[in-house]
């Protein structure tokens, strides 16, 4: 047998095949983004209209419609992956694959090694990123003009170095810390942390995106926070609610969108939980 992970937000699980779609026939029930079974395709000759693709059908008989199933390969379990990416952001599988080999390189450079860890940070970017799309503040960053707490010193600074990359660096004096820890130029070139969203960012926009956030996510801790954090019970309630509550106000000054993040984690954690 082969273990599929659901893909969409949601999808019915059916007693047999439909002849089309959508039909409201049949439905068992319903699976969320991040459901895990064990099937095997269905054989074709069992599917009634070709047109509708392929089917998986799993171990208790139901099937499901194969353009929201994805297989789980070997390694998945092993290290991260794509459809990890995928599940735990919110983001598109192809987009999940683009950002996959400096997801790899960040979490290698920041010890980001656990499966706590690796499913807090993807939960955290995706909703700070909009799913791995954004790497770039929409607002123009006037706000942030004259605000010295962020090293904006100098007349346009706030519109210079507004948030950029998957946890939004913002202000000179950041800009200038990244500078000197990575030795790459953000002061004088800033766009380098991003550019407007990734399907606009060249490669080594999307890598600076990444490594940044990853430099924020050491430079406060943050491992220490998602440590204490138990994949084996619930996201959302008792200690593992405080904590990542915790998390939450370490990357965002407050709790703006706690539910979102709580989901996008909740959404992922079948699949890092099998790594525990």
């Amino acid at each position: 047998m082969t273990r599929y992970i659901v893909t969409a937000n949601k999808l019915n699980k059916r007693s047999i095949i439909p002849a089309s779609l959508p039909n409201p026939a049949n439905i068992a029930g319903m699976v969320f983004k991040g459901f895990i079974f064990e099937g095997e395709e269905a054989d074709p000759a069992d599917v009634p209209n070709a047109a509708l693709g392929k089917w998986f059908k799993d171990t208790d008989g139901f099937f499901y419609w194969g353009g929201a199933v994805t297989p789980i390969t070997e390694n998945t379990d092993a290290k991260l992956s794509a459809d990890k990416i995928s599940m735990a952001t919110g983001a598109k599988l192809s987009t999940a694959t683009k950002f996959l080999p400096y997801l790899l390189e960040t979490f290698d450079k920041f010890t980001i090694n656990t499966p706590v860890r690796q499913l807090c940070f993807l939960a955290q970017i995706g909703h700070e990123s909009a799913g791995l799309f954004y790497t770039e503040e929409l607002a123009s960053g006037k706000r942030y003009e004259g605000r010295t707490d962020l090293g904006n010193t100098h007349e346009g600074d706030g519109v210079k170095y507004k948030g950029r990359g998957l946890i939004q660096i913002t202000g000179r004096g950041n800009y200038q810390w990244l500078t000197k820890d990575f030795q790459v130029d953000f002061v004088t070139a800033p766009t380098m942390l991003g550019g407007k969203n990734a399907t606009l960012c060249s490669p080594d926009q999307l890598k600076y995106a990444t490594l940044s956030a990853g430099w924020y996510w050491n430079n406060h801790d943050l491992n220490k926070t998602v440590d204490l954090i138990d994949l084996q019970f619930p996201i959302d309630e008792g200690d593992n609610l405080v904590h990542f509550k915790i998390l939450t106000r370490k990357i965002n000054g407050g709790y703006n969108g706690l539910s979102d993040r709580i989901s996008r984690c909740k959404a992922g954690v079948d699949s890092f939980k099998q790594s525990s």
